[in-house]
C-alpha cells in the first residue's frame, strides 16, 4: 500500500468523524439450507461507520430526475468512511438514525487498492 493514500484515507475519516455523523451499513447474510424446515435462515449484520449524507445537484451531474434512470428525486448520495467496514453493496441498507435507505449504486475509491471511501447512491 502507499503510504500517500493510506494518509489521504486517514484524512478522509478524519473529516467524516468532524463533519459527518454516525451510519450503520445492513447486510443480509443467508446460512445455509436447513433441509428440516426446507428454508434458508437470514440474519441481518450491521456494520457502524461513518459517513455524510448529500442531495444529488441537477447541474453538472449529467443526471435528470426522470423515473426508472439512474438517479431519482430524492436519491441521496453518501460519502462513507471504510475503516472497520465491507464493500458495501447493491441491496445492503444504510440506516440513518430512523431513516432507512437502500443502496442503489456503488462506487469505491481505491487508488492502488487502498480504500480511501465509498461513494453510494443511495434510495428510500
Amino acid at each position: 500500500m502507499s503510504t500517500f493514500y493510506e494518509e489521504m484515507a486517514a484524512l478522509a475519516q478524519e473529516l467524516l468523524a468532524e463533519f459527518g455523523k454516525p451510519l450503520t451499513l445492513r447486510r443480509v447474510v443467508t446460512g445455509d439450507y436447513d433441509p428440516d424446515s426446507g428454508t434458508v435462515p437470514e440474519a441481518p449484520v450491521e456494520y457502524p461507520g461513518t459517513g455524510a449524507l448529500f442531495d444529488y445537484e441537477s447541474v453538472g451531474s449529467g443526471q435528470t430526475w426522470i423515473p426508472s434512470t439512474l438517479i431519482e428525486v430524492g436519491d441521496k448520495q453518501c460519502l462513507l468512511s471504510p475503516t472497520g467496514m465491507p464493500l458495501p453493496a447493491t441491496g445492503d441498507k444504510l440506516v440513518d438514525g430512523a431513516d432507512v435507505w437502500q443502496v442503489q449504486n456503488v462506487k469505491a475509491v481505491n487508488p492502488a487498492g487502498t480504500p480511501v471511501l465509498y461513494e453510494l447512491q443511495l434510495r428510500r
